[in-house]
């Protein structure tokens, strides 16, 4: 049985045919390139890059797997040790990262942080169905 992708590049081997189809970039004289070997080409964006962070929370906040993440002692103080931050009173980027630290106190001055992602935390837009 023969598929619809091998049909077309056995018809495609000469250049009017492929012009006229559009598909100019399949294997076919000169070019080299090859439909079932996708990640060799010059630029391949269809890996998607994936970046290891300083601290396995920050890693799953910024992958999605968790949000609104709480963290006090010792992970606090580790995770502002390794992005060079200093605990104060506030809202604060990590790093390059798309990771939020909310730190706060509470009644007996423990320090607090809550770890949060500003791409899921980011404010919807409210849609007026009328247009107005």
């Amino acid at each position: 049985m023969v598929t619809f992708k091998n049909y077309i590049l056995e018809y495609v081997k000469n250049k009017d045919n492929s012009l006229f189809f559009g598909i100019s970039k399949m294997k076919h004289g000169n070019n080299g390139k090859d439909w079932n070997r996708v990640h060799l080409r010059k630029h391949a964006n269809t890996v998607v890059d994936e970046y290891d962070h300083k601290h396995p929370i920050i890693d799953s906040i910024v992958r999605g797997n968790a949000n609104n993440v709480p963290v006090t002692g010792a992970n606090l103080n580790n995770i502002l040790r390794l992005y060079d931050t200093i605990f104060e009173i506030g809202v604060k980027t990590l790093g390059n990262s798309s990771v939020e630290i909310e730190m706060f106190e509470d009644g007996e001055g423990r320090q607090h942080g809550k770890l949060k992602s500003k791409k899921a935390n980011k404010p919807k837009l409210k849609t007026n169905i009328n247009g107005l």
